[in-house]
This record gives C-alpha cells, structure tokens and sequence, in this order.
C-alpha cells in the first residue's frame, strides 16, 4: 500500500508565505525542494549509511511543525537548564515558536546580533543573504562519494522546509567568553526544521552552546537540522550540539564549518537521545593556519542507535584538526563511526589526528568504526584509529568488591573510559551536566 506524503511544493510555498521571506530564499527553497523530490532516501546500500537504517522513519507521514503565533511558557525542563547553565544570554525555542531570547546590552552595544533567523532576514537582509547556504546547502555530498546523490536528500528536506532558526552574528575584533546558549525544546509528533547561521568576523571570538530537548517517550517525531559555521580570518568559535531528544524521535543534524586563515573551530556534539541520531560534522580548512577540534561524547540504551560521520578536509597549508569521538553502548542498542581526513594537493604540512574508541556495557550492544585518510600532499602528519571493547570483568569485579553497587561501577568506567574529552570542555557548568546525563544514563 502506497503511503501519502503530507509534504509538497504548495507546502514549500506556503510556509515561506507565512514567515514573509524575500524572493531569494523562496527561490532556494524551491531548488532544495525539487532537489528532495527527485532524490531517493539513502539506505544501507549506501556507503556512508551502510550501518543505519532509516526505512521506517516516517519523513512524508507527518504533519509540519509551523509556528502558532501564540505565547507559550517556557519549559519546566528549560527552565531547570537555565538555572544551571551560567549563560551571558539565551534563547528558548518551542516548537518553531521563539518564546524568549536576551542578550547583554554589552554585546549589543558592540554590534553582536543573536535573534532567530527570520527576525534577522528582517532587519539585517543583506547579512543574512550573504552567508546563508553558504556552508550546508542540499547539493553538499558527504564525503567523497559524489556519484551518491541521496545524501542530499535530507539535508535538501531541511533547506525546503525549515521553519524557524538562530542567527548569530560577532563583529571584527568582538570577543566573549561566557556562552550564548540556545535551547530548542520540541513536544514531539510532528516533522520539525531548523536552521543555525553563525558567523565570525575577523578576529572575533564567541561561545555558542546550542541544546535539543523533549518529553522523554513522544509519539514518532522527525526533526532535522542543520549548523552554518563561517569563521573569518582570526575568528575563534567554541561551539556545542547537545542532543537529549525522547525515545521515538528520528533526528538529522548536518553541520559544516568555513575556516579562513588562522581561524579556530572547537566543536563538540553530543548525542544522548533520540531512537536513531545520525550527526554529519565537517571542517573545511581552506585558510592557511586554521584549526580544528571536533570532539564527540556519545550513550546509548535500550534499542537507540547513533550515527556519526567526521570529515576534516584539508585545503590550505599549515592546517591542523583533530577529531576524538568516545562512547559507550549498553542494552540492544548501536552506535556508528565514521571519519574521513582528507588533504588537498597543496595542503603540504597539515597535521591531522582521528580517534574513535567505544566502550560495550552489555553483549548485545554493538558499535561500527570506520576511520579513513585520503591524502593528496607529500608533507603531511596525518593518523588515526579506533577500538572497540567491553567492560573489563576485572574492573568491574573490583570496584564491586569495594561495595560499590554495579551501576555505580558502571559510572566510573564510563566516566573514566571519556575522561580525555570531558577534560576539554572547559566549560564546567556544561561539562557537569554533561556528566550528570551519563550518570543517568547508566543507571536506567
């Protein structure tokens, strides 16, 4: 029986419409649309979703999240994350309904503008235009693999139909330590679309902590996103993607970052939610000088299944990134691996590192690992590698023999086995809660 698609290009329409967008971004909606159409999904035939699959995520079977214009509070759960997080300012998504957003008139008095994305079009047209797509659009293809134009498919989903979004945007020479946090909380039972836009301007420096939160069991839920990261030369960006969405959502998160000379990238995602999580993080080094740090905390249980795909793609010379991404599975549930480092012709003397390692809690948990390197230079520094292992029996003997109950044991492991990325966010309200998650997560 053929199922109905609640999606189509009258949707596409409407929705922009509704939120008053400019012809141009019409018209990129349009071209990301009939990009979707025409595509068919990735399936495990697919190489880079060889280990995933997503037949059963209903896409096209549920209704779109759209703003209702009516105030809503914010969120129990928001609210508790605010009291802890120690933020400069913030904001709190519901839905596609923007419920509150502050920033310190400091930062505003230097020019920062934090708004949703649509405010932004508004009132800074020209900025948004210029940068928006410029980093993630429908026809950027995972990886190498360009004959495999279903890659797209979702990523052109979430260009046609996103429904609300963040924009940030740091002046020349602006620098703030204390993190803008933005916190996206969805009630579930609909195909929800966000966009992020981040934009660093030469020599500027900002945190940016961004948050996806949900009632813990939902109906079947499908949301995607999608982080734009354009830093100038100098610019210096530390940000995050956390993940904490309720059994029975679906999420697809791709986020690519633009680094200019000398520019700084730190990056952490962490994935601890949803039924299957899959997260695309790409670092385009194309200034000579500019790093990048992708860091990746990971948990499953039950029958949760996580995946992630790395690319650090060397351009310009002198450039460095390092990728470590460490997890752990208990239950039935699956986490996926997958990185690539791939330097240019004329990226001589870049210095690239990749490591992936899991951690199994239970013998029907499994984690996939699959690092490459793909080198076009001569001068490099480039390795990587993962590994894959149970709880040594012994360790969890001894800290058992201590009188330590086996959750318990279990924490310590656990939080000893990510300790190396947990020692790099320095961050500590966010590393706390980081750790406080884990601690649940293994006593469930």
């Amino acid at each position: 029986m053929q199922r109905t698609s609640t999606l189509s290009r009258d949707l596409v329409l409407q929705v922009s419409e509704q939120l008053g967008e400019p012809a141009w971004l019409l018209e990129k909606r349009l071209q990301a649309w009939d990009t979707f159409a025409k595509l068919p999904y990735p399936t495990t035939r697919t190489e880079e979703w060889k280990y995933t699959d997503i037949t059963e995520v209903p896409f096209e079977e549920l209704a779109l999240e759209e703003s209702t214009g009516q105030p809503k509070a914010i969120p129990q759960a928001v609210l508790d994350r605010l009291a802890q997080a120690q933020l400069s300012g913030y904001a709190v998504f519901v839905g596609a309904d923007l419920v509150h957003v502050e920033l310190p008139e400091e930062l505003k008095q230097q020019g920062v503008i934090f708004t949703s994305l649509h405010q932004a079009l508004a009132q800074h047209p020209r900025l948004v235009e210029a940068n928006l797509f410029k980093a993630v659009n429908w026809a950027d293809l995972v990886g190498t693999q360009q004959n495999r134009p279903e890659n797209s498919k979702i990523p052109a989903l979430n260009a046609a139909l996103f429904t609300h979004g963040v924009f940030l945007y740091v002046p020349k020479n602006v620098e703030f330590s204390k993190p803008l946090g933005v916190f996206k909380y969805l009630e579930g039972g609909r195909l929800s679309g966000s966009r992020t836009l981040i934009v660093a301007e030469t020599h500027s420096q900002a945190v940016y902590i961004e948050e996806y939160l949900s009632p813990s069991k939902i109906a079947p839920s499908v949301n995607t996103s999608s982080t734009e990261i354009v830093l100038a030369d100098g610019a210096k960006v530390r940000h995050a993607h956390i993940q904490l969405l309720g059994r029975g959502f679906y999420h697809f998160h791709r986020q690519r970052a633009i680094l200019r000379r000398d520019a700084a990238l730190n990056d952490l995602v962490v994935n601890m939610g949803a039924t299957i999580s899959r997260a695309e993080v790409q670092s385009e080094m194309l200034g000579a000088g500019s790093s990048s740090e992708m860091l990746g905390l990971y948990f499953t249980s039950g029958t949760e299944h996580v995946d992630h795909y790395t690319l650090q793609h060397h351009v310009a010379d002198h450039a460095h990134s390092d990728v470590l991404y460490k997890g752990a599975a208990k239950d039935q549930s699956r986490t996926v691996y997958a990185g690539l480092i791939k330097v240019g012709q004329g990226a001589q003397k870049t210095d690239a590192y990749q490591t992936n390692r899991n951690l199994l809690l239970s013998e029907d948990a499994r984690s996939d690992s699959v690092p490459q390197l793909e080198i076009g230079a001569n001068d490099v520094r480039c390795s990587h590698g993962s590994s894959t292992a149970p709880v040594a029996p012994e360790e969890l003997f001894y800290l058992m023999s201590r009188g330590l109950p086996r959750h318990m044991a279990q924490q310590i492991l656990v939080k000893g086995h990510m300790t190396d990325v947990l020692t790099r966010i320095p961050i500590e309200p966010l590393r706390q809660h980081i750790e406080s998650i884990i601690e649940d997560k293994v006593r469930v």
